[in-house]
């Protein structure tokens, strides 16, 4: 039963691609970049898809940043392959950096792995932002955002770097790792192959390494999110509930009945972030949440989440 519901936590982590998003038929705008690499540091895939303001050749002014992150599945192109980001953003005075955070067995966790094989949290933090500020019109303001191990990454950078980005927000986001705890360390090691999930190259050994594992976990971080505006969006994973989600002030309906992991999956996560927001209550930290009925972990609802934060991430740095 544990291994069964790990899986299900795997294949949350890992949702499936769709169609290929054109990035140089929609040049100018989107522009497909190789970040350089400085020797001594591992990432296994260093490219990052950016979109520009409309105008922004001719425009000579400076914008800010919205940093979009991906799930454990997915590369850098996933998230212009699989929502309307690049409609949303086509009239709004923001860059959208769309990093890779590598995918599978790969995945990166947003984290420099225990073993030192791989150092994604320095090429994003120590690399990728200062050649963005460097390479594109940026005036220095930065707002973070992502989507299942991405929504992890944007709390984990968030708090492990106070002050670099104004304002963060998760989309159904893994956003306590050590939920589980000590199960949930075995299961992540067996199923990281198959699934992406953090074995122990990433942290350590769940139990062993438990203090790494704190070091780089959001809920355990809480404390040091305070001051920085937070949005947290997840469905409950109640199939059916989605209908009455509009009366509540929630997303539309996209109930898929022929994915019934895809409502379990979404149910855990969900579970994952009540326990967030309650390590952010009980260290005082203010957030704005988007909980709604129903909701299945997929596509649909993140593209509806980021409708509902961006305006609000945007506001943050005007």
């Amino acid at each position: 039963m544990r291994i069964a519901f790990a899986t299900l936590l795997a294949l949350a982590l890992a949702p499936l691609a769709r169609a290929e998003f054109d990035c140089v038929a929609n040049a100018p705008r989107c522009i497909d970049v190789e970040i350089p690499v400085p020797q001594g540091l591992i990432v296994p895939e260093n490219h990052v898809r950016v979109f520009l303001p409309t105008g922004y050749a001719t425009s000579g002014k400076s914008y800010p940043v919205l940093y979009l992150l991906h799930g454990a599945g997915d590369t850098y192109k996933t998230w212009s392959s699989n929502t309307d980001v690049y409609e949303l953003t086509a009239c709004l005075d923001v860059i959208v950096v769309m990093p890779d955070g590598g995918r599978n067995s790969e995945a990166g966790w947003y984290s420099d792995w225990a073993d030192g094989s791989r150092q994604w949290e320095t090429f994003h933090i120590d690399v990728l932002i200062p050649y963005v500020d460097t390479n594109f019109r940026t005036n220095g303001k930065r707002v973070i955002a992502g989507l299942s191990m991405g929504g992890f990454g944007t709390m984990h950078y968030a708090a492990r770097y106070p002050g670099l980005f104004a304002a963060a927000a998760s989309f159904s986001g893994a956003l306590d790792t050590l939920y589980g705890f000590p199960v949930s360390g075995v299961a992540f090691a067996a199923l990281h192959d198959q699934f992406g999930t953090p074995n122990d190259d990433v942290w350590g050994n769940q139990i062993t390494d438990e203090k790494n594992w704190e070091d780089n976990n959001p809920a355990s971080l809480a404390a040091s999110l305070k001051g920085t505006p937070l949005f947290l969006a997840s469905g409950d994973g109640i199939p059916g509930a989605s209908v009455a989600s509009p009366l509540v002030g929630g997303p539309g309906s996209h109930e898929d009945p022929a994915n019934p992991a895809g409502y379990l999956i979404e149910a855990f996560i969900f579970q994952m972030n009540l326990s967030f927001v309650l390590h952010l209550d009980l260290a005082g930290v203010t957030h704005t949440d988007w909980f709604y009925p129903g909701g299945h972990h997929d596509w649909p609802y993140w593209q509806d989440d980021l409708h509902w934060a961006l305006p609000q991430l945007l506001e943050v740095i005007q």
